[in-house]
């Protein structure tokens, strides 16, 4: 059983996490590496079909945008379909594996069909949903930026990153000893990978429960 962990995400966003860590006298370290703020943006074209790849697109999205009623609504899993839907949004396609954001990609190609779709996203976004789109059918805008906010972590016998961006802030101040790795994910997976770093496991739906299990 793992004396301690870290995870890249603030300690409000893991209730279930900390409370399995308390039952089995597991140190727990949680806390975000980066940072976000807002980028000006302007829709200039419309669209059939918004895209969400994560709660943090639609909250700085619709900060500046209303959606319109006959706007389609997508999204890259069940946990980010949840808290759209609890803003009160219709949610009309859900990733079944938002850990594997290519085969998502593959399932929604499909599922547009010949409509146009609006994916607002960071200036790191790695493009998975929109490179996989023909051109005249995609429109991304960036409308938040990630930024590094580095700290100095505490050795861990497990370490669970959660964006390729986490792992960039996290190598900044900080080594992988001995510890497991467990990726959020296949694309934070393939980061970790080419930063030559091996992983113990991937999350495939990218939850909390299913963290767990691995854990378990």
């Amino acid at each position: 059983m793992n004396k301690s962990l870290f995870i890249s995400k603030d300690i409000s966003e893991v209730a279930l996490l900390q409370e399995f860590c308390l039952t089995n006298n597991i140190t727990l370290i949680a806390t975000s590496l980066i940072r976000f703020e807002a980028v000006p943006f302007h829709i200039a074209q419309d669209y059939d079909v918004l895209f969400i790849s994560s709660i943090r697109a639609a909250e700085f999205f619709l900060k500046t945008e209303k959606i319109k009623p006959e706007t389609v609504i997508a999204c890259v899993g069940r946990i980010t379909a949840n808290k759209l839907e609890a803003l009160g949004l219709k949610v009309s396609f859900v990733g079944e594996k938002s850990g594997n954001p290519i085969e998502v990609a593959d399932i929604f190609k499909k599922w547009l069909g010949n409509r146009t779709v609006l994916i607002p996203q960071s200036n790191i976004s790695k493009r998975t949903i929109g490179s996989n789109l023909p051109i005249n059918q995609c429109i991304e805008t960036i409308v938040y930026k990630t930024i590094s906010n580095c700290k100095e972590i505490t050795v861990c016998d497990t370490y669970i990153f959660t964006s390729p961006s986490n792992v960039e802030s996290f190598l900044k101040c900080n080594k992988v000893y001995e510890g497991k790795i467990i990726a959020w994910g296949e694309t934070t997976k393939i980061h970790i990978e080419e930063k030559g770093m091996s992983v113990s496991h991937t999350l495939q739906k990218s939850g909390i429960e299913e963290l767990i299990k691995i854990l378990s």
